[in-house]
């Protein structure tokens, strides 16, 4: 018999608590009925002419993931329900802290054996209604209802969020060309992250072609590579990050460098189901010791499980 998926909740306030699968506490774990983890929300798009018979596809938009769920909650006294429920509250929140830099919002990490760790981001959202026909303070007992939403709905690899796919490194200065790998088994696109030491690099940028689980570099871009400004002591590195919602190349300081990159950005993504793949990477001008260049694949998957 196959063990149920288990299911962390990492709190606002640090607490961590196990609420399905293995390891789950007696008194506090979740209720049947959870709805809106698997799938993304997605609306598409359709467009029909005045003559034309059905319509054309243009396009898809993914909304906020919201999810709803209960858990109950069992004391052994009416002192400990309180506690437990106090507890279960402390580790929710509407938003981010503002008094806070450092502070997250609530993960919830849902693990199986054939996808591992996939994780969201939650925040509170609307009220559940707490409904209770006896005092939980006699019975020692409750169901605690929750509508959560995650406001990126893509569910996400922890490991491989910090963590880089692949790196190239030269012991010494001067002029060095190699590899780094790629992959995306996912089945959202994928921006690729770089991280790069003083130097002036050279990284590849191509577009892809190619059926699923054979993707190959092609079509309008296949050799397209991008040649970054020389980064000295000043800069200390750079971070290349391809997000719109951030700065594309910035220094170690937080420096944004579009201003010499000469009107060129990064533009293509790895698209789904692409197999590993070696990129070509180049660098001038390594300071004494060499220099090194990272690659970060962060994974976004619009299921909390599947097989790759």
């Amino acid at each position: 018999m196959r063990d149920s998926a288990r299911i962390d909740i990492y709190g606002v306030d640090g607490s961590h608590f196990v609420i399905n699968g293995p390891g789950t506490s007696e008194k506090l774990f979740l209720q049947t009925d959870i709805k809106g983890i698997f799938s993304a929300p997605v609306v598409t798009r359709r467009k029909s002419s005045a003559y034309q018979k059905g319509a054309s596809y243009e396009g898809k938009t993914y909304n906020q993931r919201d999810i709803t769920f209960g858990v109950s909650i069992k004391g052994d006294d009416p002192a400990d329900w309180q506690n437990l429920q106090d507890r279960w509250n402390a580790a929710w929140d509407y938003e981010k802290d503002p008094w806070d830099p450092d502070s997250t919002l609530t993960k919830m990490s849902i693990t199986t054996p054939s996808s591992g760790t996939r994780s969201l981001w939650l925040a509170k959202s609307d009220t559940a209604a707490f409904e209770s026909k006896y005092d939980p303070h006699i019975t020692r007992t409750s169901v605690q209802p929750m509508a959560v939403v995650a406001d990126q709905p893509f569910w996400f690899e922890d490991k491989w969020e910090n963590t880089p796919y692949d790196y190239f490194e030269t012991g010494s200065s001067g002029t060095s060309e190699g590899f780094v790998s790629i992959v995306n088994p996912t089945d959202q696109p994928m921006w690729l992250q770089w991280v790069v030491t003083r130097g002036t690099w050279t990284l590849a940028d191509f577009s892809w072609t190619g059926k699923k689980h054979h993707r190959v570099p092609g079509g309008a871009y296949p050799n397209r590579k991008i040649t970054l400004p020389e980064l000295t002591a000043l800069e200390g590195g750079a971070r290349i990050t391809l997000y719109r919602d951030k700065l594309q190349v910035r220094d170690w300081a937080g420096t944004n460098l579009a201003g010499r990159m000469n009107g060129i950005s990064f533009l293509h993504r790895i698209p789904p189901k692409t197999p590993e793949t070696n990129l070509p990477v180049k660098v001038v001008g390594a300071p004494v010791g060499g220099a090194r260049v990272e690659v970060y694949c962060n994974r976004l998957w619009e299921h909390c499980w599947e097989s790759h």
